[in-house]
């Protein structure tokens, strides 16, 4: 009873400096302007203006949520943006999400135009936390300042190894009402999608990639606008990067309503490539058919099989010729080496499909991720890995299918693992999870015939603490509180208790 009585007054405290902590946070020397209305927790919108009239609006075109910049301490990355002229600039990054706010000024050193485009580039100074952070720029003219915000655009990371992981994931179908076939429950709120977030988050990758379908668009009239929406939203709830290509169901051109012109708004471009150290990536549109082409009448669009028009070929080819990476990974909706002539009321086939498999093995692409069926597929051919992995929560494709996520391990600068179970399986949900029973004591239960590296994130008082198991990465502390990061493999089959205690 003591015992119960002393913990019940360590919760009170604990959630007494949480609420004082809220307005407190590790921020460095207040060198720039600070905007009053910065980003708040899961916003609704992908940008955040805060000028006082529209002739001075500040507009960030890279790096955004869905397109971040990942770089490490000390190195630097290049902001791309619209803005009228100005006579200053003020960029700072602030911890997404996170109860305890770091915000770290940065250097601006060297800022250009070209036409209608700002670019500046920034560096990351060496004291920073290896965290994802929110991306601010602030503008001077004639004694007032402009504020911009995105929001998951920065991640900051001690160094590019050799070693890392990534998850792939796909066909969310923020909107499709086909899930309540599979799971009513879990089906309704978007549960489903909410749950593989959160495992993702525990089993902590590096990044993630999506491969298209984060919305329906396919039910009822203007339902991009409510979707695109709620698909943002729920997709601020990832604690790390997340690199977005288009499908079939986020492009529809339905009751004036183009699905790729709220892309845009939302996620950015429909294809672009990025680094990760030594390892290239291509996101490319699969569904780039013309506007005509997307149409849907009603619910029933004219076509949703793949497509490559020839400029975007073209790009494909001029980005592969230039790369010189050790691993080159393109990821996309439509699996290349499928036809998609069945998916057309006109009978298309899939545009450019041998254009894009020529390039794929001209230039030696390693891995090729894709989705779009809702089931698990694994092929090699002609020395390419081709992955297809299931939905998150839409019908499912197949009878071995399951709602699921791929986890994809580079080992010493190769492909090391990417099949949850053979031949071909990815990983299953709601088979991870964790629950806190106080702020020091996590339990996390393993269904999975897997042994699992999770990370887990405990707020508690600012003291000096040892874990019960794994290892403490990172920790983060204002005035008051600390939060401190704890990676634990956990055994497959296993339920195991993670918990903090005072260092002696």
């Amino acid at each position: 009873m003591a015992n119960k009585y002393i913990l019940t007054l360590i919760s009170i405290f604990t959630i007494i400096l949480l609420l004082y902590s809220g307005f407190v946070s590790t921020a460095s020397q207040q060198k720039v302007p600070r905007s009053s209305a910065d980003v708040d927790v899961y916003p609704d919108k992908p940008w955040f203006i805060h000028s006082a009239d529209d002739q001075n609006a500040i507009k960030i075109l890279y790096p955004l949520s869905s397109v971040p910049a990942i770089v490490e301490k000390e190195g630097t990355f290049t902001i791309n943006f619209e803005s009228e002229e100005f006579e200053d600039i003020y960029v700072y990054i602030s911890t997404a999400y996170e109860p305890i706010v770091d915000e770290i000024d940065l250097e601006v050193e060297s800022i250009w135009k070209v036409d209608s485009t700002w670019h500046a580039v920034v560096s990351i100074p060496p004291y920073t936390p290896e965290e994802l952070y929110n991306l601010t720029l602030v503008i001077q003219n004639e004694g007032s300042f402009y504020f911009c915000s995105r929001p998951r655009a920065v991640s900051v990371i001690n160094n590019f190894y050799d070693n890392f992981s990534f998850i792939h994931i796909t066909d969310f179908h923020i909107g499709d009402p086909r899930g309540l076939l599979e799971n009513i429950r879990e089906t309704i709120g978007w549960k489903s999608t909410k749950k593989c977030i959160e495992e993702i988050n525990l089993i902590h990758p590096d990044f993630v990639i999506i491969s298209g379908d984060l919305v329906f668009g396919q039910l009822y009239p203007f339902e991009y606008s409510r979707e695109y929406k709620k698909c943002f939203k729920i997709l601020q709830g990832f604690d790390v990067p997340t690199f977005l290509c288009p499908g079939n169901h986020d492009g529809y051109n339905r009751f004036k309503e183009d699905g790729f012109e709220f892309w845009k708004e939302y996620f950015g471009p429909l294809n672009y490539s990025f680094d990760y150290g030594n390892y290239h990536f291509l996101a490319v549109n699969s569904f780039d058919w013309s506007a005509r082409s997307r149409i849907a009448v009603s619910f029933i669009p004219l076509n949703w099989g793949g497509c490559v028009r020839d400029e975007q070929l073209q790009w494909i080819e001029d980005d592969l010729a230039s790369s010189d990476a050790n691993l080159t990974f393109m990821f996309l909706h439509h699996n290349p080496l499928w036809d998609t002539k069945t998916e057309s009321l006109l009978r298309w086939g899939y545009y450019n499909r041998n254009g894009l498999l020529s390039a794929i093995e001209n230039y030696g692409v390693d891995v090729v991720m894709a989705g779009h069926v809702h089931y698990d597929d694994v092929t090699i051919e002609k020395n390419t890995l081709y992955l297809t992995t299931t939905t998150a929560s839409s019908l499912l494709g197949s009878n071995d299918a399951y709602w699921g996520y791929r986890l994809i391990e580079i080992e010493n600068g190769q492909v090391a693992s990417y099949n949850y179970k053979e031949p071909k399986y990815s990983i299953p949900s709601y088979k991870l999870s964790f629950t806190f029973e106080n702020p020091y004591r996590a339990v996390v239960k393993n269904d999975l015939e897997k042994d699992m590296y999770v990370t887990l994130k405990f707020l508690v008082p600012k003291e000096i603490y040892s874990p019960s198991s794994g290892e403490i990465i990172l920790q983060r502390e204002n005035s008051f509180m600390k939060e401190v990061y704890v990676q634990a493999n956990i055994e497959k089959e296993s339920e195991k208790i993670v918990s903090l205690s005072h260092a002696h």
